[in-house]
């Protein structure tokens, strides 16, 4: 059954947009020392400030696109939905890395760039199912020679979650919390147990990413509950996973039980300054698939610019970017979802 509009508009009047805009500016961070060649202080773990950024994403995903199909329960209009959400601000990215980013910051002549196999290969991430993240030429002089766009490589992981969402929907898992709850369970103790880098040593991001997927789908089904309790489930979560990260030295299962319900209380919260920064848009998509190539083009340009002045001017450039892409291709798009 469909949410009212009572409820749509109060299910979005929250923070999550809030914490998505910050995930993705999170990942720009971690890949500033990166692009850059810059050393991050000793006490800093960059590259997890990245990783966390995209548990972020998956489980706040998990947690929202499962109430959506809660409310409406169809296949083809879950699919729809979904494709408008993630294509078009793919289509941007895509757009702008062929024909502007490329063409300006490849060291080959510009036809010959433009019909190269490599940067025709490009378009195939309009597919959704394999990243293409290399093209032929960029950024020569920079430290990630070559790179475009490297954030890329976790959207056909996102588009595999809502796969298998949809597939536990029309197989009629969905329909008993308690069945769904077992599923999203079993997959959650298989990584903790099998894949779980604690154990093995090893991150194995298509494995951890939909974990935190799962963990944000199982709130998503005792939503009511969580949310009537998030105090005393909090205090609960909190010593235990302390005890974990610090004691046990389990970081990434620590992670795994605290971020997910941190993030949909948090998400959750209604404030007049959520409503009114919801007012400009969601920038968070933009931010994250145009970073990167904002990111190269800033150091390519001014190669000479401490860490924090280009990290600020890169910050900027995308949250610009991302405002735009929102309001003159997502949004728009995005009202198509009525008629689905």
């Amino acid at each position: 059954m469909a949410a009212s509009p009572a409820h749509s508009a109060a299910a979005h009047a929250n923070g999550f947009d809030v914490l998505r805009i910050g995930a993705a500016l999170a990942v720009i961070f971690c890949h500033h020392f990166h692009i850059i060649q810059a050393q991050p202080p000793g006490w800093l773990n960059a590259n997890m400030v990245g990783g966390v950024a995209v548990m972020i994403f998956f489980s706040i995903s998990g947690y929202l696109v499962t109430l959506s199909w809660l409310r409406d329960p169809r296949a083809v209009a879950f699919t729809a939905k979904r494709l408008l959400r993630l294509w078009p601000g793919m289509l941007v990215a895509v757009v702008l890395d062929m024909l502007l980013f490329g063409p300006v910051f490849t060291t080959l002549p510009v036809r010959e760039f433009l019909s190269n196999p490599a940067t025709l290969e490009h378009w195939r991430n309009l597919l959704l199912v394999k990243a293409y993240t290399d093209m032929p030429g960029v950024f020569a002089h920079n430290p990630l020679a070559g790179l475009m766009n490297g954030p890329l490589w976790t959207i056909p992981m996102e588009v595999m979650c809502y796969a298998a969402l949809a597939g536990a929907g029309v197989l009629g898992v969905l329909r008993w919390r308690w069945a769904a709850s077992g599923v999203a369970m079993a997959y959650l103790a298989f990584f903790l147990g099998f894949r779980n880098a604690d154990l093995t040593g090893t991150m194995r991001h298509w494995f951890e990413y939909p974990a935190y997927f799962a963990f944000g789908s199982l709130l998503a089904l005792h939503r009511g509950f969580v949310l009537g309790h998030a105090k005393g489930l909090l205090l609960g979560l909190a010593p235990l996973c302390a005890l974990l990260f610090f004691g046990a030295k389990l970081e990434h299962s620590a992670g795994l039980l605290l971020l997910p319900p941190l993030l949909v209380v948090l998400g959750s919260q209604r404030t007049a300054m959520f409503s009114w920064l919801r007012r400009w848009g969601d920038p968070s998509y933009g931010i994250y698939v145009l970073g990167c190539p904002i990111q190269q083009s800033v150091y390519a340009l001014w190669p000479g610019l401490s860490f924090f002045p280009s990290l600020l001017l890169a910050w900027l450039l995308a949250v610009a970017a991302g405002y735009a892409s929102w309001h003159a291709v997502e949004a728009p798009v995005l009202r198509l979802k009525s008629l689905v």
